[in-house]
């Protein structure tokens, strides 16, 4: 198995276990603004790109307004239900980084949210670079990011394992040069999907540090 000095994680349905929250959230949004209820099957399709892309696919004309409803409920659905990591998550990721291994983020959650969540999960510490939908024009599926990663730490794409659970963040890495891990523990809809690795559990993480 190929070791990579990078190991970088996308956060919701790979560290988070927060497809629920996600699609809770999503649909009292659209129930508040547009006063009717979706299917929550019909908004799988915003889990891994920008909140302000999937407010676009859903036709509101001011796309930044409803992103920061949405943001009010995730966060009011979030301390309802609780954010809970995956089973073993916070152990994979101390033990990556006591092995050396730089830890990154590249995640479709803005600036705003992710300093929140993480912040209550007491993980900041452990991600050096953190790229989030704040920091470039362009989000996942476009390689912005995971370049913008690479710019920051100097790394080459060969040095780098992106980790994610949906088929925009392997386009992202894909289209960036770097290899990809689709994880499948969080994975919606993982059938079509192309991928470097494909992971049937978290702890086979640890066999690429």
């Amino acid at each position: 198995m190929k070791t990579y000095r990078h190991l970088v994680f996308d956060i919701d349905g790979t560290i988070i276990d927060s497809a629920k929250i996600n699609m809770l959230s999503l649909q009292e949004t659209v129930k508040e603004l547009r006063g009717d209820v979706m299917p929550l099957e019909d908004l799988y399709f915003s889990f891994g790109i920008p909140g302000v892309r999937a407010m676009e696919i859903l036709g509101f004309p001011e796309p930044e307004k409803a992103v920061q409803v949405w943001i009010r409920n995730y966060s009011a659905c979030a301390e309802r239900l609780g954010m809970p990591l995956f089973p073993g998550m916070r152990e994979i990721l101390e033990r990556l980084r006591e092995r050396g291994a730089s830890l990154g983020i590249i995640t479709s959650k803005l600036r705003e949210e992710y300093d929140e969540h993480f912040e209550k999960q007491g993980l900041l510490e452990l991600f050096p670079c953190v790229v989030t939908a704040s920091d470039t024009p362009k989000g996942k599926p476009y390689p912005d990011p995971m370049l913008e990663y690479l710019r920051r730490t100097g790394a080459a794409p060969e040095e780098v394992l992106y980790f994610g659970d949906t088929a925009y963040d392997m386009d992202c890495a894909r289209s960036a040069g770097v290899d990809h891990a689709l994880v499948l523990w969080g994975c919606l809809s993982p059938e079509g999907i192309e991928a470097t690795y494909r992971l049937e559990k978290a702890e086979e993480i640890l066999e690429f540090a």
